[in-house]
């Protein structure tokens, strides 16, 4: 028995899922189908745990409207996937083992540290975006620290909510993910599951505004992984791409405060280096 939330603005987007979710959830499964009307009035946390606040079954799954399943059978491969580990308390079909301490998205890590499978752009015509599965391992569920938020399933029984300290479309995901793992609960990704999505994630000012509420929430806890031996070397290496990304995508951006926090940062970091300083003239020169 699966509740399903969507956030919904576009109401042609909405009918579609609707008709498709019922075509393909499987013909033996109790579900109910919980629309949050979000044109714009509140952001994805609050907005998802009303539909919490509001579902009767025991797993809830949270997903984007503008997406749409290409097989049958998906809501026993979330019951089974639940039931067969009591541990698990988020299930997606993207995801990575690795957040930085620095700013950043959940995919901004190597790509031997992702494990993804899904399609982007239209029902006839799209192409996989496929990281992990197949590759790294045979397995078709891997453990992993965070999830993309276009498909959350959540067992209700975890006690989890959405951080509404969190405004707005982004980070939500990151924060379910974060919060999961600190609270003792497992966290995976599956192929099990095919899914098209229609869109591609957007980074704009909203997105680094909301990258720094994040930092500000949880920095304390990271950098944070799973199921992954990085070095110390490449530990560093990575943390160093990712500031400078953010500090530099938050310049170009006008947001010239956030950029100067991050680079400062970074340079208590870089133990003061003559590197940290060079990347800085050449950013605002």
């Amino acid at each position: 028995m699966i509740s399903i939330v969507i956030s919904s603005y576009r109401p042609d987007y909405y009918t579609c899922i609707e008709s498709n979710i019922a075509d393909t959830i499987g013909a033996e499964m109790i579900y109910e189908l919980i629309q949050i009307k979000n044109p714009g009035v509140m952001g994805l946390c609050e907005a998802y745990n009303k539909g919490l606040d509001q579902a009767q079954y025991p797993y809830v799954l949270f997903l984007h409207e503008d997406l749409c399943f290409n097989k049958p059978g998906w809501g026993r491969v979330i019951l089974d996937i639940f039931k067969g580990n009591s541990k698990i308390g988020l299930i997606g079909v993207a995801g990575g083992l690795y957040k930085s301490k620095a700013p950043s998205g959940w995919w901004h890590i190597n790509d031997t540290a992702k494990y993804i499978y899904v399609r982007h752009g239209s029902k006839t015509e799209n192409a996989p975006m496929h990281y992990g599965f197949g590759v790294h391992t045979q397995e078709q569920t891997v453990r992993v620290l965070s999830i993309d938020g276009l498909f959350i399933a959540l067992k209700k029984s975890t006690g989890l909510r959405f951080n509404e300290r969190l405004k707005g479309y982004h980070q939500y995901d990151l924060g379910i993910s974060i919060d999961a793992y600190l609270n003792g609960h497992e966290t995976v990704s599956t192929c099990l599951i095919d899914i098209t999505h229609y869109s591609l994630g957007n980074i704009d000012k909203s997105w680094i505004e909301s990258a720094d509420t994040f930092f500000k929430i949880y920095a304390r806890h990271l950098p944070l992984s799973v199921n992954i031996n990085l070095t110390k070397t490449e530990k560093a290496e990575l943390e160093r791409k990712n500031y400078t990304h953010f500090i530099s995508i938050a310049w170009k951006a006008g947001l010239q405060k956030i950029a100067r926090k991050y680079w400062l940062h970074f340079l208590w970091k870089e133990s003061f280096s003559k590197k940290a300083l060079h990347f800085w003239r050449e950013l605002t020169r």
